[in-house]
């Protein structure tokens, strides 16, 4: 009989630690994890601001389907693209900056790296494309097609950007990383504290590009 209680009492807390273990992975492992925020480049006031932002986008999805909005992934400022090497020059470069870009505004199980959608980050990425086509390093179904995407970032028109990111996957042939929709206003603005600092927020509401600017380019181009 004793062994019996011994019996079951041991499978009872058996299970009670099966449980809370279970219930500890989950909640470390689904939705926004206030442990991946980066203490250490973040000031109190982005820090209390991501802890809202966390809260939010619990009460939005409070079964965790949705990740990484709080993994800081490798973060660059500028596209890092190199203009004045002619062996370093294609297509692969302008597609992974681009690939890059899409990241602060899309959903992913798996994200590595992220740029932020700037002016200047767009017009880098659009004077490359045009050197490309200038030293006939890309094909003209190819130019047309990153000129298109390119021109809708341009216009801030990023309705479509999850899909615009799996095609610069598909070009890179990826295996991983597709993309899982469009983030959330909250998602996007925990990505930017978490990776590039509030002083990017505001392009979770970026405008279009002025028209003069991007004829200032073309001319700069040409003149080149």
């Amino acid at each position: 009989m004793k062994r019996n209680k011994t019996f079951w009492w041991g499978a009872i807390i058996g299970l009670v630690i099966m449980v809370i273990a279970a219930y500890a992975f989950y909640t470390y492992w689904s939705g926004p994890n206030p442990n991946e925020l980066d203490r250490e480049q973040m000031t109190e006031e982005d820090y209390t601001r991501a802890l809202e932002l966390i809260d939010i986008i619990k009460e939005e999805d409070p079964l965790g389907r949705r990740q990484n909005v709080t993994r800081r992934i490798n973060p660059q400022e500028t596209t890092g693209l190199i203009f004045d090497d002619p062996k370093k020059l294609n297509k692969g470069n302008l597609v992974d900056a681009m690939h890059l870009m899409t990241h602060q505004k899309i959903l992913a199980t798996e994200k590595a790296g992220a740029i932020p959608m700037t002016h200047d980050n767009l017009k880098e990425v659009r004077d490359y494309l045009e050197l490309l086509r200038d030293q006939n390093k890309i094909k003209n179904d190819d130019y047309r097609q990153l000129g298109g995407i390119i021109e809708r970032w341009e216009q801030a028109i990023f309705d479509e950007i999850d899909k615009e990111q799996d095609v610069l996957l598909e070009e890179m042939y990826a295996a991983i990383g597709f993309s899982d929709g469009l983030a959330t206003r909250a998602e996007e603005e925990l990505f930017i504290l978490n990776n590039f600092g509030e002083e990017y927020v505001y392009t979770m509401d970026l405008e279009p590009m002025p028209e003069e600017e991007q004829q200032e380019d073309a001319n700069t181009k040409t003149e080149e």
